[in-house]
């Protein structure tokens, strides 16, 4: 008859515990390739975002140059100058000044020239109305009739 059965030294028992069945290895395996999936799945949609990225900023790049060359095309018909220059304070902004009817008018940004030369156009495009356009003009914008009274509704 054999005796009681001893108990294993620490290393041994430490080492068996370890040691994985087969379906244990198995399970293993499928996580660790569904954990490879994932992140193969995370890089692919980050590559294709960062792709997303770069079009859309190439995008608005290719408008930003229309609508600029769309201002200068604007500013030769009114018969204005622009010059562009540094600031004064040598930060490397761009100061716009634009020459037009004997005035110097200074921008900090293409915006605020944009909003100008709207303005400018807008002004223009009124002078070169007749008479009656200008009526025709005023009526629609007050909503009224030739004597000033409200259109019936």
């Amino acid at each position: 008859m054999e005796g009681p059965k001893k108990a294993l030294p620490g290393k041994v028992q430490s080492l068996r515990s370890r040691c994985l069945s087969t379906e244990e290895l198995f399970v293993s395996q499928k996580t660790k390739k569904k954990r490879q999936q994932r992140a193969q799945s995370r890089l692919a949609l980050a590559r294709f975002r960062q792709q997303q990225r770069e079009q859309r900023q190439r995008t608005a790049a290719h408008r930003a140059e229309k609508q600029w060359n769309k201002t200068l095309r604007h500013l030769a018909e009114l018969g204005a100058t622009l010059q562009e220059h540094e600031g004064s304070d040598g930060n490397g902004k761009v100061v716009y000044t634009v020459t037009f009817e004997g005035k110097i008018h200074r921008f900090g940004s293409r915006f605020h020239l944009q909003r100008w030369l709207k303005r400018e156009r807008a002004r223009a495009a009124e002078e070169q109305m007749s008479w009656a356009e200008r009526h025709v003009q005023w009526m629609i914008d007050n909503n009224c009739d030739d004597h000033g009274n409200p259109w019936p509704e």
